[in-house]
Parts: C-alpha cells; structure tokens; sequence
C-alpha cells in the first residue's frame, strides 16, 4: 500500500482524471500548497528569452509552452515513481459524485405516499 503514502503518485493518478485545463489548475495549485515553482514567460513579450518551467515535489521540467511543461513534467514525475503501474492500466478511484440507486429512490418515494 506504499500508493497510498506516496503524494506524488496520488497526484498523478488525480491528474489522469483532469482535462488539459484541470491538470493546469491542479499543478497550479499543488505549487502553491507545496512551495514548488511555477515560472512562465511574461504575458505579451514575444520576445521573452525563457521557457516555461515546473519544479514540483522534486521535479523539474521545462517547455516552450504551459502544456509541454505539463507535459514534460507528467512524463518525468511518472519515472520518479518506480512502483506506478502503466497508466492504462490504473482506474482511478473518484469518490463524488456518489452513484445513484434509482430503484431504491423510487421504492423510497412509494413508500412515503402510502403506495408501497
């Protein structure tokens, strides 16, 4: 159960669950919670002289752009973490929004009007 301890690898099975713009904000935030870095090149400078850079529990990665940084930095933080099996074949666990049971939910309505 080491899976569980790991918060590398428990925040890269969350961002297989995320679309490009989810796994931004994630690795945005995951920044900010854990004092990693997150350096872009200024907005509207078409002659800015760095890549994109991430430095995020332990690893780093650069692009020329936000998604191959994110990218780069997926693939990176997926060799660091020698026991994660191969994504395709992890089904993440996504604990909301909760199944619904609609026959029960139905049999529930019946019987609180009296029609069970």
């Amino acid at each position: 159960m080491a899976l569980l301890n790991d918060h590398l690898t428990a925040f890269l099975l969350n961002l297989e669950c995320l679309d490009t713009e989810g796994r931004k904000v994630a690795i945005e935030n995951e920044v900010i919670a854990t004092g990693g870095t997150y350096v872009a090149p200024p907005t509207g400078d078409t002659w800015a002289s760095h890549v994109m850079e991430i430095a995020l529990h332990g690893v780093s990665a650069m692009g020329v752009s936000e998604e191959e940084a994110i990218r780069n930095w997926t693939k990176a933080a997926h060799r660091q973490c020698h026991g994660m099996p191969p994504l395709k074949s992890v089904v993440p666990f996504v604990p909301f929004p909760a199944p619904r049971n609609h026959a029960e939910e139905i049999a529930n309505a019946r019987a609180a009007a009296g029609r069970a």
